[in-house]
């Protein structure tokens, strides 16, 4: 170790007074620094260590005194030997300033050099002394530190030696230094085997690339190197180890080593993946109603290679047969052996082991170890045994689907690596078939139920009232058609007595007879008055072991349409046979022989004939008309057509039959828009219209028919001052059959069909015909046609 040179800082303010102090002090060979204030003095004393101080006393700005005391404040120099030069007076009180600041000693000017040589020797003397023993007990120190070192790292590689973990250190370039002794019990290695890259011969080749990527990631950055791969034993099994490395520095920030360990979390690795694997398949199994869809998605979720190498999943069907619903296998290749294993060879119910034995006992079965004893006990002929070969089967369990009153099936998984299935893997097994029986009977049971709602559905759709009487005589059921036909809500009639619920119902009950279940109902017709409204139901009666279910549909409008059906039957009999009558009268009378008729009467004979033909024409033309509407057959022979002279001569044809106390008018403009439409039909419109106004005119009346045009439409209004139409029968008139007043309908003639005929030709010419009319002051009937450009 090479001696330092020792330092001694002169300070005063007069240069002389320093060259002289150099010049005493030249001949001890130190090194001599030099200042001439306070100031300078403190920026030397920042920058190096001095053996001793000659301070002056009287300086500017801070005298020798002030900057003693400043020197002893600061704990690197406050050991410094301080000697004040001055030329002041040597009373005691000066001196006692100087030691009270920190000096050790005074010099009196004019100096005497050989004691300032002197004083300034000793003092060298003392740093020197000093530095040398602050050397040896550095070195002391260093190799303490340096025993203290070797047993450190003894005692590490011990306590590494110990660890269930394996250690390892590397260098700066990741090259492998030091492994403790698990890894070469746990690898197999041997020391020698052991080099800079060892780790990557037993990283599992699937995890080898990135764990190298990683690796040379954290070497160039420095961060620490974590990562989760797996390790092959010494007997070839892989197993989940986290892989930890962080980097030693040394006092100056850089990485001396690293030091890495590999922990074994193979277990709480594979209760993870066991975890996902449940919430994937409860994933899977929610995602659809289809068991059979959703159970293969988790037969080929499991043999992943994860959890199993082979998964088959059987249920019980209704029958009782055993039916495989899935089959999966982590070889793709091998599937097609694993399927011909299953079809040739499926599952005996009655098997004192494998999975009929699990349902039928509905206790799970483990085998950790398939021997090459059990497989020849199993094997049924040659091609059996050798598709088990083939597969190479080496662990099996099989547990049960266990629903809530009875077992659904069996799962059954099976490896055929080196994974082995023990009590763990069981437990996870059971848990996923919980979860699968689960879904199944999830499933059944939304069948069931969606069969239920459906019917319920059906029943609330239904056009036929549907009640349900129990056994007390209440209602249980009134669905929405029973409501509607009948007016009363089910809120007003379940619960309730039926002869309390529903008017007349005590009377109705005995004359509907009841059938049993699986016998055809009679329906009986019977009437009720609910409400102040008459209604006919048919109502037939099924009786079963809970009460009695009462099907009803409303006939009330069907004999409405039956008795106006024969009206008009008797009403079309009538105008049939009263022109036939005249006809036929008068052609009898003009075929006698005996009676000389006048000329005058012959004429009036023929006349009638020929007017009761026109109107029967007119009533069969009525009638085949309506039978066009009914079968949706009648076409209109559409052209470019003037509503005007339509109209006028709608009006000069109905002048020729005209009552003489029944005046006709026509009010147009001399021009209107053309329409497009049939001539014909748009002529019977109005022949009906202006026939109707004519018949139910009183004498004196007049008929006024007019033309005009409204924003695009044509409206021709066919007006009288007659009879009118009662309020209750505005809404109904252009209903066929329908006559307002059947008395006098008798005697104005007609089928009751006119209306009925003007709405649907309005209808089919995209227009509308309207009605206003007020009672015993005649109506208006409006025809609306758009114009041929709107």
């Amino acid at each position: 170790m090479s001696e330092r040179c020792a330092n001694v800082l002169l300070v005063d303010d007069r240069q002389e007074n320093l060259l002289a102090l150099e010049a005493i002090l030249e001949p001890l060979g130190h090194r001599l620094v030099s200042v001439t204030s306070a100031t300078a003095a403190l920026k030397e004393l920042l920058i190096d260590d001095f053996a001793c101080i000659l301070l002056d006393v009287q300086m500017p700005e801070l005298d020798g005194f002030e900057l003693a005391e400043l020197i002893k404040q600061r704990k690197r120099s406050q050991h410094i030997p301080i000697i004040f030069v001055t030329a002041l007076s040597k009373e005691e009180r000066h001196v006692y300033r100087g030691y009270s600041a920190g000096a050790v000693d005074y010099i009196f000017k004019p100096i005497d050099a050989t004691i300032l040589r002197s004083k300034v020797s000793v003092f060298v003397e003392l740093w020197e002394k000093t530095q040398q023993l602050q050397a040896q007990a550095e070195q002391l120190h260093a190799q303490d530190l340096a025993a203290i070192e070797r047993a450190s790292e003894e005692r590490y590689r011990q306590l590494a030696d110990a660890m269930p973990q394996i250690v390892w250190t590397a260098d700066v370039i990741g090259g492998a230094t030091y492994f403790n002794r698990r890894w070469f019990d746990y690898t197999g290695m041997s020391p020698a085997e052991a080099g800079p890259n060892a780790w990557h011969h037993v990283v599992h080749p699937d995890d080898l690339p990135v764990a190298v990527s990683r690796r040379e990631q954290t070497l160039v950055s420095g961060e620490a190197f974590e990562i989760e791969y797996r390790f092959r034993s010494k007997d070839g099994e892989y197993r989940w180890h986290l892989g930890r490395a962080v980097p030693i520095r040394n006092d100056a920030g850089q990485i001396s080593f690293w030091v890495g360990t590999a922990t074994d979390i193979h277990d709480r690795r594979l209760i993870e993946d066991q975890r996902t694997f449940i919430v994937t398949a409860s994933d899977a199994l929610s995602r659809s109603l289809d068991y059979r869809e959703t159970l293969t998605q988790v037969a080929e979720l499991a043999a992943n290679g994860e959890l199993a190498d082979w998964c088959a999943v059987h249920v019980v069907e209704a029958d009782g047969s055993l039916s495989e619903v899935a089959v999966a296998h982590a070889d793709p290749a091998k599937l097609t052996l694993a399927r011909e294993l299953q079809e040739r060879y499926p599952p005996d119910p009655d098997a004192p082991t494998g999975v009929g034995a699990v349902i039928r006992t509905g206790e799970p079965e483990l085998v950790p170890e398939i021997t090459a004893e059990m497989i020849e006990s199993v094997a049924h002929d040659d091609l059996h045994r050798d598709l088990i070969g083939q597969l190479g089967l080496n662990s099996y369990m099989c547990v049960p689907l266990k629903g809530r009153d009875r077992v659904l099936g069996a799962i059954t998984f099976i490896s055929a690596s080196r994974r082995r299935f023990g009590p763990g893997e069981l437990i996870f097994a059971e848990e996923l078939a919980r979860r699968a029986a689960s879904a199944i009977e999830n499933a059944r049971l939304y069948r069931e139920a969606e069969a239920r709602a459906q019917a319920a559905r059906v029943l609330a759709a239904i056009g036929d009232g549907v009640a349900l009487i129990d056994l007390g005589g209440r209602v249980r059921l009134w669905n929405a058609a029973a409501e509607r036909i009948t007016g009363l809500a089910a809120d007003d009639v379940l619960g309730r007595s039926v002869r309390d619920a529903v008017p007349g119902w005590e009377a109705v009950e005995p004359r509907l007879p009841v059938a049993t279940v699986g016998e055809a109902g009679r329906a009986e017709s019977v009437p009720f008055e609910i409400g102040g409204l008459e209604l006919w139901l048919s109502v037939s009666a099924v009786g079963y072991e809970d009460g009695t279910v009462y099907a009803f549909r409303d006939l009330t409008e069907e004999r409405a349409l039956e008795s106006m059906r024969q009206d008009f039957i008797a009403t079309v009999s009538h105008e049939l046979r009263t022109p036939l009558a005249a006809i036929y009268g008068a052609a009898l009378t003009l075929r006698r022989d005996d009676v000389e008729l006048a000329a005058e009467l012959k004429a009036k004979l023929l006349e009638v004939i020929t007017e009761e033909s026109n109107r029967l024409a007119e009533i069969v033309s009525d009638l085949l008309l309506a039978g066009q509407l009914d079968t949706g057959k009648l076409y209109a022979n559409v052209e470019v057509c003037d509503p005007r002279a339509i109209t006028q001569l709608e009006l000069d044809a109905a002048q020729t039959h005209l009552p003489e106390n029944v005046a006709l008018a026509l009010e147009a403009p001399a021009k209107l828009p053309a329409v497009v439409a049939d001539p014909g039909q748009l002529r019977q419109v109005l022949s009906n219209l202006i026939e109707n106004a004519v018949k139910y005119s009183d004498a004196g009346s007049q008929v006024v028919v007019e033309s005009r045009c409204d924003s695009g439409w044509i409206e021709i209004l066919v007006s009288d001052t007659g009879v009118g139409i009662p309020p209750r029968d505005i809404d109904r008139i252009f209903e066929r059959f329908y006559r307002v007043d059947r008395a006098r309908s008798r005697d104005t003639g007609g089928t009751g069909l006119g209306l009925s005929i003007v709405r649907h030709v309005a209808t089919n010419h995209s227009g509308e015909v309207t009605v206003h009319s007020r009672e015993g002051e005649g109506s208006v009937f409006t025809i609306r046609i758009p114009t041929r450009d709107s």
